[in-house]
């Protein structure tokens, strides 16, 4: 069987016979000089480190990958394991370039071995602790060479895969005063828009970051607004009177003029156009407003909410690619509610998911839906993937009780099912029903997280967090407060 010898054994080789090129020639009266030291201590690299498979510790435990870091001596793993797994007795894979003398793990400081030498072998059936200090000592063949490895099996301290809430991020709403009605936020452009209701003193306010610094000022309206109909588009603020009046600002709130339409309720934004529904003569119709000159108004489809649909968010964000947007639940023209979610390209609706059964979502109206991240471990692996997650939230229930279960859609809102634990709302956020949510990119680092599985010097990364603004409680009452949640695991350095 032929025998290979490593690359950097090669050039190991090649330089050690240069070193005795030059002292021949600087020494011409040394007969032989034999200097196998560079060779020898080549062979105390390690070019393979993984764990055994053992079940009863984690499924795949042998596929989690471990970076040999030859510069530093460091042997870890990357991608932590999750929060909770055992590595007090871990069996290794270990292999070197070549032949050496001997592997001996010195373990000090462990929870089950202190102050411990493990000689290591092919066959070797002693188990590792890897919860104290454990260095890896690789002796050459000839014992003339040692080289020693600090070997770390990273565990998380944190459970990654919960979106946490953190009560000190918490905010009131801007320009909210202790009167507090009501409250609406949208987003125009790249600049949150948020007008609240103090008991009809009304206060409009923009920012760049949902968590201020805010401009405030006081609004007067030539109409008595419907504040839950706020809507922008690219280019104008959008807001139903009490009678159902479309009115337009194009100067952020300190003008309105009349639109000539009359609506029942107004469905959102796409581009420069709102969208709403309105009843022509006992027929549910889709508007839009402008019209343009090819747009006729066209009936509802069956199951069309009229109202208390969702936020309409377009899905065409750097979180997803999908082209469209989308909107969930609502109440139908005959009072029911609907668990339906509808998909709009920018002419046409399209029901996307309304089936019965246990991959279909409850009837809701006034809930929240929205893109976001998760991780999944494919059955056969370990390295959980990020994937494009659509979450439903709150709400209210056809009886009226405030909904208080996650929902989460991982095919662009087809099949959906309870969200895991980690994406469940704490107790500590009160159940809602009618907020507005939005995904907001910062850069990180900002929370104090650390990512013991580094590879790369990066300092900052962009991460998405989650905010739910305003809506309302169990009793009716207008909610003061903005909420930011995020993914623990996109707060960790990436792993590049």
């Amino acid at each position: 069987m032929k025998r290979y010898i490593p690359i950097y054994l090669l050039l190991s080789l090649v330089v050690a016979t240069n070193l005795l090129s030059c002292n021949k020639k600087d020494e011409p009266n040394s007969s032989t000089i034999t200097d196998y030291s560079v060779y020898s201590g080549a062979t105390t690299l390690v070019s393979s480190f993984k764990l055994q498979a053992n079940t009863k510790i984690l499924s795949n435990l042998d596929s989690v990958h471990f970076t040999i870091d030859q510069d530093r001596g460091i042997i870890y793993n990357a991608d932590s394991l999750p929060r909770g797994t055992r590595v007090n007795a871990l069996l290794v894979d270990l292999t070197c370039a070549t032949n050496v003398s001997t592997r001996e793990f010195i373990i000090k400081n462990g929870t089950r071995q202190q102050d411990t030498i493990i000689t290591y072998t092919s066959s070797s059936k002693d188990s590792i602790d890897f919860t104290g200090d454990v260095t890896l000592r690789i002796t050459s063949y000839d014992n003339q060479h040692t080289r020693d490895y600090k070997v770390k099996v990273n565990v998380h301290k944190q459970v990654p895969d919960s979106i946490v809430w953190n009560t000190s991020m918490r905010r009131d709403l801007p320009g909210a005063e202790s009167t507090l009605f009501e409250s609406k936020t949208v987003m125009k452009n790249d600049v949150f828009v948020c007008l609240v209701d103090n008991n009809s003193y009304y206060v409009l306010s923009e920012s760049t970051d949902p968590l201020g610094p805010w401009d405030s000022k006081p609004v007067t309206f030539p109409f008595e607004p419907q504040v839950n109909s706020l809507t922008a588009t690219s280019d104008a603020l959008y807001m139903l009177d009490e009678n159902g009046q479309l009115f337009k600002s194009t100067d952020m709130g300190d003008s309105w003029s009349d639109c000539g339409v009359a609506w029942h309720s107004l469905i959102g934004a796409y581009g420069n156009k709102v969208l709403g529904v309105k009843n022509d003569g006992g027929t549910w119709m889709h508007d839009q407003y402008p019209q343009g000159d090819d747009f006729v108004p066209t009936p509802l489809p069956q199951r069309f909410p009229v109202s208390g649909m969702s936020q309409l968010v377009m899905a065409s964000n750097e979180w997803t690619s999908s082209q469209q947007a989308m909107m969930m639940g609502g109440l139908l023209a005959n009072g029911s509610c609907s668990n339906a979610v509808w998909g709009y390209d920018g002419e046409t609706w399209g029901l996307i998911n309304d089936a019965p059964g246990t991959q279909a979502l409850p009837a809701l109206h006034d809930a929240l839906m929205f893109p976001y991240y998760t991780y999944v471990v494919a059955p056969n692996g370990y390295t959980p993937s990020k994937q494009v997650t659509w979450i439903v939230m709150g709400g209210k229930h056809p009886s009226g009780d405030l909904n208080t279960v996650s929902y989460v859609s991982r095919n662009q809102c087809i099949n959906w099912s309870k969200g895991e634990n980690g994406v469940q709302l704490p107790a500590h956020v009160p159940a809602f029903s009618g907020a507005q949510a939005f995904t907001f990119s910062r850069v990180q680092p900002r929370l104090l997280s650390y990512n013991p599985g580094q590879t790369t010097p990066i300092s900052e990364w962009d991460c998405p967090y989650i905010y739910i603004m305003g809506g309302n409680a169990a009793s009716g009452a207008a909610l003061n407060s903005i909420w930011e949640g995020v993914l623990t695991r996109l707060t960790y350095k990436p792993v590049f």
